[in-house]
This record gives structure tokens, sequence and C-alpha cells, in this order.
């Protein structure tokens, strides 16, 4: 069996060196450490963007702003405008899940996180230990719309980051083309991960945990300052879990540690120094599975949600992965800040699989399957560099907002299949017929460095918020095999990104709002056919909407209405006959209204809502999927929750909480002749609470409801979670 051959740490360096040179860097410039918001007096279970409020940083620096109040979260959730002007009259829609619904909600993954909010939806192929899964407005974006602090995440192949949430200070969904201000990313929009940063104020948890599947895990968050001025303070996170799955034969284990140090010598000056590294070691989820024994029920019934389709003796994911970076911020005066972001970032993975693909042929219980092997290792170099002006023409205020971002990244990849093999999903039999890995059909280096040079212009006039922004981006690509008969390839290019709104900020907290955007995506990978780098996709988007808060109710809603469309869309090659071949065959259009909601009802009731109704449409393509819906994308998903704090009185601290999920019909296959019908659960949450201890239990679909998501096809289907009841006590000092 060939293996992968790692590049060489010269050419790595060599590269990164070229990559920081290319963005213009200098390192001594200055990096940004925004304040993010003390925590509130009593929890309040909904948190969602401040419309009111102004500029700060990217919301990824320590904490120490001002505590919230009602449903609103700190002014610091500014994705949309990456810490320029003011989020109330961005012409563009976010939804923030803070810390508090992390804790209710007993979040153990990132796609768990967005359960609840409107535009996105997550774990689309179920649950899975490997990657976060979500669409944003119908289209994919694990791979090219995940940002940690503001810079990319960026993946491909199965080259897959993952960031456990007990890192996290919140999760912000910018709804909408983001590549204008991020560079190069989903056109759905973007999942911006923000850290946990040191505190001025000392505080610590010690937080333990297990569920019904038999998985634990011990969690560490400490923080505060490290001398009697707080010029330096700290922040540590840890974690360790592991356990069983809920599989028959599945165990899984994960250890993070996420270290920080800020410098802020004076208010306007501000340095913080991260780290992050994750180790996974797990077997992988159930999976592959086919439409007939999962949706609709076989002769035999329906296969048991807790088979294992793969083969214990062989399957296993492991992944180490390590991250060093640093955020700077200087304000030189009332007019002029600075403010630089940086982060290295090392991943190795080894993923092997035997995954099914349908019924073998004369038996209407065994599948199919092949043994697929892949060691991916990825390093990833991201900076970005801005400057903030303040300052009036007339009668007209402008937040100026100008910088420069570049982004490495190169994938090392090497895959492989083995044998088929049979197994009864009925009657399961393992170590069977198991031939040995072949020769490797991928093994190759591919690299990406892209530049982009960004403006933003947020202007004022009386209530008018007018909206302006420009990006250039210079894309290089290059592929180097490593088997003989394969080209190299490589290609130049250039791309624009713009976007232009306008928003009208009514006295009594109503704010309409309009946009024109237009976008693009990197794609890495090789056209087949023209044996040339793939090129980038693009696309624009017009939306219209309304954000409303009043200043006599604590609550926020948004409504928004868009019209979206991708072009260049990479898809699997079907019609051609070549099933691990990718084309880039068309475009997909992507229509659709949204609507968030979170109310403050009073006597200690909150509610949090969401819905979701999209149009989408293959609207150019060469294979079967014309006039069609992509698959495993319901074109209809809402949410409800309803939270109880008990704020006074013998049972003061007594939390409890409740919410619905509604996921609509989805399709299977490209030519939608297999559809997965709609499906609702429902969650629940139970916490008391003192100064000093936390005690709460969890479940996640209560009532064990059945789900099963599908796709690319009608033989990979996915069970959802069963009903998992979990427990945790913590401990603060």
């Amino acid at each position: 069996m060939s293996t992968l051959r790692p590049p060489s740490h010269v050419r790595t360096a060599s590269r990164l060196l070229r990559s920081i040179l290319a963005a213009g860097v200098s390192m001594a410039t200055l990096l940004q450490a925004f304040p993010s918001m003390a925590q509130v007096d009593q929890p309040i279970v909904l948190d969602t963007v401040t419309l009111e409020g102004g500029a700060g940083g990217s919301g990824a620096g320590p904490a120490g702003g001002a505590a919230s109040s009602g449903v609103t979260t700190p002014a610091g959730a500014t994705t949309a405008i990456k810490g320029a002007g003011t989020q109330r009259g961005t012409p563009q829609p976010v939804s923030v899940v803070g810390r508090d619904q992390l804790e209710t909600r007993d979040v153990q993954t990132v796609d768990e996180a967005t359960r609840y909010s409107a535009g996105i939806q997550g774990q689309k192929y179920g649950s899975n230990n490997r990657l976060d899964w979500f669409n944003i407005r119908g289209f994919p974006a694990e791979a090219d719309g995940l940002f940690l602090d503001g810079l990319a995440l960026f993946s491909t192949a199965f080259a897959s980051w993952r960031i456990d949430p007990v890192a996290l200070d919140r999760v912000e969904i910018l709804r909408g083309p983001a590549s204008v201000l991020y560079g190069g990313s989903s056109p759905g929009g973007i999942v911006n991960l923000v850290s946990k940063r040191p505190t001025k104020t000392r505080q610590g948890e010690v937080e333990t945990g297990v569920n019904a599947f038999g998985q634990g895990y011990v969690a560490l968050d400490s923080g505060g300052p490290l001398d009697d001025q707080a010029i330096w303070s700290y922040r540590l996170n840890a974690k360790i879990f592991g356990g069983d799955q809920y599989a028959d034969e599945g165990d899984e284990f994960e250890g993070v540690v996420a270290p920080s140090l800020n410098w802020s010598p004076d208010g306007d000056t501000s340095l913080t120094v991260y780290g992050y590294y994750q180790k996974d070691d797990s077997n992988n989820t159930p999976g592959f599975l086919p439409y007939i024994g999962t949706v609709r029920p076989a002769a035999y019934g329906r296969i048991a949600r807790d088979v294992f389709s793969s083969e214990p003796g062989v399957d296993t994911f492991e992944r180490d992965q390590a991250m060093l970076g640093y955020e700077f911020e200087h304000r030189f005066n009332e007019t002029f800040t600075v403010r630089q972001n940086t982060r290295y970032s090392h991943l190795d993975s080894t993923y092997r699989v035997v995954y099914g693909f349908g019924y073998a042929p004369g038996s209407t219980t065994d599948i199919n399957r092949i043994d697929f092997r892949t060691t991916p290792e990825a390093d990833a170099f991201n900076v970005d560099t801005q400057g903030e002006a303040r300052f009036a023409t007339g009668a007209v205020d402008h937040v100026l907002l100008a910088g420069i971002d570049h982004r490495f990244y190169e994938l090392s990849d090497n895959q492989a299949v083995g044998g088929q093999s049979r197994l009864n999903v009925v009657h399961p039999v393992y170590g069977l017929n198991l031939a040995p890995i072949g020769a490797p059909y991928i093994d190759n280096t591919q690299t990406l460095n892209q530049t982009g040079f960004y403006l933003q212009d947020q202007m004022t006039h009386d209530k008018l918020v007018v909206t302006l922004n420009g990006r250039y981006d210079v894309l290089d690509t290059e592929l180097d095999n490593r088997i003989a008969g394969q080209a190299d390839a490589s290609s130049d290019e250039g791309a624009f990104s713009g976007r232009a709104g306008a928003a009208y900020l009514f006295d009594n907290g109503i704010t309409p709002y309009v946009s024109y955007s237009r976008f693009f995506t990197p794609v890495l990978g090789l056209d087949a056919d023209t044996n040339q780098p793939f090129q980038s996709g693009d696309g624009d988007q017009v939306e219209v909407g309304v954000k409303y808060q009043p200043s006599d109710l604590d609550a926020v809603l948004t409504a928004s209405l868009f019209d979206l469309t991708r072009r260049n869309v990479l898809t699997r090659d079907v019609r051609g006959g070549r099933p691990f071949t990718d084309v880039q065959t068309g475009e997909i259009r992507s229509q659709g209204v949204e609507f968030e909601a979170q109310l403050g009802l009073g006597s200690g009731f909150s509610l949090l809502a969401a819905f979701t109704a999209l149009d989408l449409e293959t609207t150019r393509s060469n294979g079967v999927d014309l006039g069609k819906v992509p698959t495993a994308t319901p074109e209809e998903f809402g949410s409800l929750w309803l939270d109880y704090t008990v704020s006074s009185g013998a049972a003061e601290g007594l939390r409890l909480g409740a919410g619905v999920r509604y996921v609509g019909d989805s399709w299977a296959d490209r030519a939608n002749t297999f559809k997965v019908p709609d499906h609702t659960v429902v969650d629940a949450a139970l916490s008391y609470e003192t100064p000093s201890w936390r005690a709460q239990l969890n479940a996640s679909n209560l009532f064990d409801k059945r789900t099963v998501q599908c796709g690319p096809d009608e033989n990979s289907c996915f069970y959802g979670d069963p009903r998992k009841v979990s427990a945790s006590l913590a401990y603060k000092f």
C-alpha cells in the first residue's frame, strides 16, 4: 500500500514565507483583541445580535465590555461588518448563539449549536463525529463557510477542521454572501466561531458530565488577571471526552486544550496570543445505508439505528489539529484604529471506513461495501490586516475600513480503496471477504494562495445608513501529482466581490434594508476533461428585509427575502459514469424567506423562534438534476424554544426549557425520485444554579423520533441521533 508523503518542512516554510510577503505583512503590525460582553446578572436563554450599538473589533477579544440585558448579545457581534460600523444599519442579517444558549442546550458540537437559528440547517447527514455539516440558504458551507475568529477554516477532500464549543464564547451565523469581507466563501453565508478570550476579572469553572450512551467528559474554564493592574490576563480551556457511541461497535475519544494570553498596557492597545490543540480518535458513526430499509421499510422492516455499517477491525478516524495565532489592536485616537489577526494551523488525519453502496445483486438484506482509506495532511496560514477611520464629510458620518488579507492552504492528499465486501444489515457478521487496500487513485499536493484587498464605507446621514463594499482577490492554485501519468496543473485568476446596501433607522425601532451582493468561492481540484484546475464559483444575491428592536420591549425580530444564484457548481460526474470524478455542471438558484424572533416575555419567560422557506432549483446542468432540488436540502425548516427562569423565592435558580425542531421534506437523489419525509423532534432542559454550583439535565430528541437524512444518492442514508439524555455538574470558583 502506498503511504502519504507529507510535504517537506523546507517547502512548507518557503511557501508560508512567500504568503506573508505576498500579503505585504509586517509582523510588527498590531493585532486586535476586542472586548466582548461581561456576564449578565441573571441568565437569559435567548441570544441574538445587538441591533443598536457601535463599532468594535471582531468580537474575538478579551471580555470586559458592558453587560447586555434582555435577549441581546454584546455589541462585538459584528461579523457582517468586520468590526467597523453599526450592526443595526448593516444590510445583512446575523444570528448569534451565545454562551448561555450553548450551556443551556448542552451543545457538544458546532452543528448542534445551529439547531435553533434561521437560514441554517445543521447535521444535514445526521450526527457525525468527523466534522460539522451545515447548509446556509440551501448551499453547503462546512468546507468554505467555517471561520474561527474571522479567519477561514477552509478545507477540502477529507482534511476537516473541527472546534469544540468548550473553547467558544459564541457562534455567529452571517446569512448571505460574505466574500466581500472574508474572501472566497460559501454563497449562503458563513459560520464564524468566536473564541473565549482572557478576562479582566478572575473566574473559573470545572464541569463533568455523562450521557445515556456511556460517554463522559471533564472540562475546565479558567481565566483572569495575572497582575494587580490587569495588564496581563489569561484564559485556559480544556476538555477530555470519551466513551461509547449509540452504535453497537462505536467509541470515541477527544482531547482539547486552548490557552490564551492577553497584554493590554493601556486602554488603546491589546495583544492576545493563543493556541488550540485537539486530538480525536474514534470509530465512524453509522451511515451509507440504503433508502429502502431506513426511510422506507424493506421486507424485513427497517435497519436498526445501532447497526454498525462499517468494519470494526479496520474502521478508524484519527485527527491531530494544532493552531497558533495572535490578535492585536491599537487605537491611535478617536479617528484611527489598526488591527491584525494571524493564525497558523496544521492538521493530519487518518480516515478509514467501509461504506455501503446499495443492496448486493440478488439480495434483500446484504449491502455491498467498499473499503476506503485516506491520510490527508493540511497546513494553513491566514493573516488579516485592517485600518479603520471614523470621520465626517459635511452632514455624513463615515466609518471607513480598508484591509488586506491573505490565505495560504496546502493539502497533501492520498486516497485509495480496497475490494468489495458484503454486510447483512439484519444479522451483521464482520470480518468476512475484506480485501487489502489497493494502490492510491489520488496522491497529490494542492496549494491555494489567495490575497484580497477590501474596502468598506458605512455612511450615515440622519437616519439613513448606506454601506458600500468592494474587494478584489488574486488566486494562485497549484496541483502537484505524484502518480505516474497524472499531470500537474496550475492557474492564476482574479475575482471581484461587492456589496451595496441601504438601511433606514426609524425611531420606533424598525429598520428596513435592501442590498445587492456579488461573491466568489475558490474551488480546488482538477477538471478531468480539460486537465486544468477548476474555476472559482461565483454569483450574486438581491435581498430585502427588516429588523425590529423596539425601545420599550425586550425583543429583536428580523425578516428577510432573498434571491441568490451560484454558478460553476461542482458535482459528481454521474452521467459520465465516473463516480469519483467532479465536474462543474452549472448553476443553482435559491430564493427564500427567513424569520427569526427573540422575545423577553416577562416574569422569567423568554422565547426564540425561527422559520425558513426556500425555493431551490438546479437551473443549469449537464446531468439529471436540471430543474431539480439539490439533495439533502429541505426547503422548509423551523424551530421554537421556550425558557423559564425562577429569579426569586425558594426555587430561585431553577430553569426549565423546551424546544421543538421541524425539518421539511428533502430528496435523496439528484433526479428527485426518492423523497425523505419531514420530521419533528422535541428537546428539553432542566437546571438549577447557585453562585457556586450548576446541576443540569438535558434530553435531545426527547420522544426518540426516528429521523433519516439522505444524499447524494439513495444508497447514502444516515440516521439522526436517537434520544440522548445527559447530566452535568459544574463548580464555579
